[in-house]
C-alpha cells in the first residue's frame, strides 16, 4: 500500500469455508455433516488470531475487493457524484483513515461516514485533503472512537469545473499514532564503507526531499525487504520525482512518521531514489525494522490494478541489492518480500512472482537477469560516501 501502503491479505471468516463444501441432498454423508458441525464449534470456541496489519494499516475492502477504483466525474453542482456504499467489515479496530489517488479537479469533495455508529461518526464528515499540482492527493479523517464498523465514502461536487476521472489508489485504516516507526533499534555496529553501485542513484537533494522531522535512530543492516508503493506508476522521470515527493509527504503528514518509510524507491525507468539513509531505522515492516533495509518499487502490482514491473526496474533492484548485500556481508537468503515478513499482500502478486528470479540473479556474481540486462555503459556509476554523514 503506499507503502508504506501495503494491504494485509484478506482472510475469509471461518464460516465462509463451509459455504464451498457441497453436500448431497440424500444425506448419505450425514457423519461428515456432523463432523463439519463439530469442527465449526471447535473453531468458534478457539480465540481468533488477529490479522496483522501491513506497514501502514489495514486496507479497506468493498465486496471482497480492495478499494482501488476510478470514477468518471461529471459536474453536478451541490450533488453527490458517487457513493461507494458500505465497505466490508474491517478485521481490526481503527480510528483513522487515509485515502490516496489522483484528483485532477480540486472541486471534488470527499466525505466519509460509519452509518452504523452512534454520534458524530455516523454522520457524513469531510476528509482533510492535501492535493498536489499534478492532481496527486491524499485525504485523512479521524474518527471519535476506535471500532470495526464499515465505512461509506462519497464524492460531492464542490465546484467541479469540467468532466474528468477521479482515481482512488487505496484506502487504509489504522489506529492514529501506531505504525512500524515506533520500534527501537538495537545498538548499531561500526560504520561500514559504502561501495559504488551500478545503478542510477537519485539523491535526496536531487529529488527535493524534505528534512526528517526528528532525528533518526541508527541500525546495522542484516536483511532486505522488497515492497511496492501501491500508488501511481510514473510515466517518466519527472513524474517519478513528483511521486517520490508525494510518498514522503504521505508518510510524514498523512501517517505521522518522521520521514519516508523506505530506504530506497525504484522508478519504472530504473532510477533508484534515495529515501532514508540505509544506516538508520526505517518504517516499512510492522515490528521488524531493526536491521531491515526497505526497497520499494513505484506502482501497484496487485489486483485489481495489476501493474507489471519494467525490466529496467528489476535490473536496478538487482544492482542495488547486490551492492547492499555485499557491503554488509548479508546472504541472499536474507532478502524477502514484505508478505514473507507479515500479513500483507505487498509487494503484490505480480511482483512477488519475480522474487525467485531476482534472488537467482543475485546468486550469480556480476550477472543480471539474462537477456535484456543493462549494460554498465548505459547506467552511471554512483559512488556513495565512505562514512555516514552523521558520524
Amino acid at each position: 500500500m503506499l507503502a508504506a501502503a501495503c494491504p494485509p491479505r484478506r482472510k475469509k471468516p471461518p464460516e465462509a469455508a463451509w459455504a464451498f463444501w457441497p453436500m448431497p441432498p440424500d444425506g448419505r454423508f450425514v457423519n461428515l455433516r456432523r463432523m463439519r458441525g463439530l469442527l465449526a464449534l471447535l473453531l468458534f470456541a478457539l480465540p481468533a488470531a488477529p490479522a496483522r496489519a501491513g506497514d501502514v494499516g489495514e486496507t479497506l475492502f468493498y465486496r471482497g475487493q480492495a478499494a482501488a477504483f476510478s470514477r468518471d466525474i461529471v459536474p453536478a453542482p451541490g450533488r453527490v457524484i458517487f457513493d461507494t456504499g458500505l465497505s466490508d467489515a474491517p478485521a481490526e479496530p481503527y480510528d483513522a483513515m487515509l485515502v490516496q489517488g489522483v484528483m485532477p479537479d480540486a472541486g471534488v469533495r470527499l466525505e466519509a461516514a460509519r452509518p452504523d455508529a452512534a454520534g458524530p461518526d455516523g454522520e457524513w464528515r469531510p476528509l482533510e485533503i492535501r492535493r498536489f499540482d499534478d492532481g496527486r492527493f491524499w485525504g485523512r479523517l479521524r474518527f471519535a472512537r476506535a471500532s470495526r464498523e464499515p465505512i461509506r465514502l462519497r464524492a460531492l461536487d464542490g465546484g467541479v469545473s469540467s468532466g474528468h476521472v477521479l482515481e482512488i489508489y487505496g484506502i487504509e485504516l489504522f489506529i492514529a499514532g501506531s505504525g512500524p516507526g515506533a520500534q527501537t533499534a538495537a545498538p548499531p555496529g561500526p560504520p561500514v564503507a559504502i561501495s559504488s553501485g551500478v545503478y542510477a542513484l537519485v539523491r535526496r537533494a536531487e529529488w527535493g526531499a524534505a528534512a526528517a522531522t526528528r532525528p533518526y535512530s541508527r541500525h546495522s543492516p542484516v536483511k532486505l525487504t522488497m515492497h511496492h508503493t501501491a500508488g501511481r506508476l510514473p510515466a517518466d522521470f519527472a513524474e517519478s520525482v513528483r511521486e517520490m515527493r508525494f510518498v514522503q509527504d504521505y508518510h510524514i503528514h498523512g501517517r505521522g512518521w518522521i520521514d519516508v518509510g523506505y530506504h530506497f524507491v525504484i522508478s519504472p525507468d530504473g532510477h533508484v531514489f534515495e529515501g532514508r539513509p540505509e544506516g538508520v531505522l526505517g518504517a516499512h515492516v510492522l515490528n521488524d525494522n531493526d536491521g531491515n533495509v526497505g526497497i520499494s518499487f513505484m506502482g501497484n502490482f496487485h489486483p485489481p490494478v495489476s501493474n507489471h514491473p519494467s525490466a529496467a526496474a528489476l535490473e536496478a533492484f538487482v544492482a542495488l541489492s547486490r551492492r547492499v548485500l555485499g557491503d554488509y556481508k548479508i546472504p541472499v537468503k536474507a532478502l524477502a518480500a514484505h508478505r514473507d515478513r507479515g500479513d500483507t499482500s505487498c509487494p503484490g502478486d505480480i511482483l512477488y512472482q519475480r522474487l525467485p528470479e531476482l534472488k537467482a540473479a543475485l546468486e550469480r556474481p556480476l550477472l543480471g537477469l539474462g537477456a535484456g540486462s543493462m549494460d554498465e555503459r548505459d547506467i552511471p556509476v554512483q559512488a556513495r560516501p565512505g562514512r555516514w554523514a552523521w558520524d
